[in-house]
């Protein structure tokens, strides 16, 4: 791995932001189906089908944000993706025992879907933009390697905090209370790293189309 690629702004830059969005997508898809699943007391499939309107609503907001990147340029629809983060994590981290699906996990995810649909490709595209073509495979393998990682260390970080928040709840609630807590901290934390993914696209260049 060359490292003289860190000295393109956008792969530098894209990278440090998949690192932040793999823990979205960890806090998205998994921990928002072991909530339907072990707080409303969803069985598998139903959780996954839970999950496909945001899945649907994500493939489509896709295909919109590749096609309005190159007129907006990353940073605006990174914003944008960034504020759904953190207005959809915010709504999700309201569900608890007795909520509904349809007002506290339905709007939410197609919210946040709406965000990754905004923030992913457009992060991709920021992360392997300005790179010499001979470099152009190291650098696609480097912005899938720090989604991964991303993934990776966002799935025990925010694990062991659902575990901590949880136990810490268990003695004075029921266990999908406790659960429900214990979720609510991670999408609270995801929330964050919403924040966070915009906070950092502002170190982009200002007019980089991808």
């Amino acid at each position: 791995m060359p490292l003289r690629l860190f000295k393109i702004r956008g792969v530098a830059v894209g990278s440090g932001m998949l690192l932040l969005f793999g823990g979205i997508a960890i806090a998205m898809w998994y921990f928002t189906s072991l909530f339907l699943q072990n707080v409303l007391g969803y069985s598998a499939l139903q959780a996954g089908l839970g999950q496909t309107p945001a899945a649907v609503t994500f493939m489509v907001i896709t295909r919109w944000a590749a096609a309005l990147l190159p007129r907006t340029g990353v940073r605006p629809l990174v914003l944008a993706g960034s504020g759904c983060f953190v207005a959809g994590f915010g709504w999700l981290s309201l569900a608890h025992a007795d909520s509904g699906y349809v007002t506290s996990v339905l709007g939410p995810t197609l919210l946040i879907a709406v965000g990754i649909g905004l923030t992913f490709p457009t992060i991709m595209a920021a992360a392997t933009a300005g790179v010499p073509d001979s470099d152009a495979g190291i650098i696609g393998g480097l912005a899938q390697t720090a989604s991964q990682v991303g993934g990776s260390i966002g799935l025990a970080v925010l694990a062991t905090a659902a575990s901590a928040r949880a136990a810490m709840e268990a003695g004075g609630s029921s266990p999908a209370a406790a659960l429900a807590a214990g979720y609510g901290l991670v999408f609270l934390m995801a929330a964050g790293l919403g924040l966070a993914i915009a906070v950092v696209s502002l170190l982009l260049p200002r007019q980089q189309r991808g």
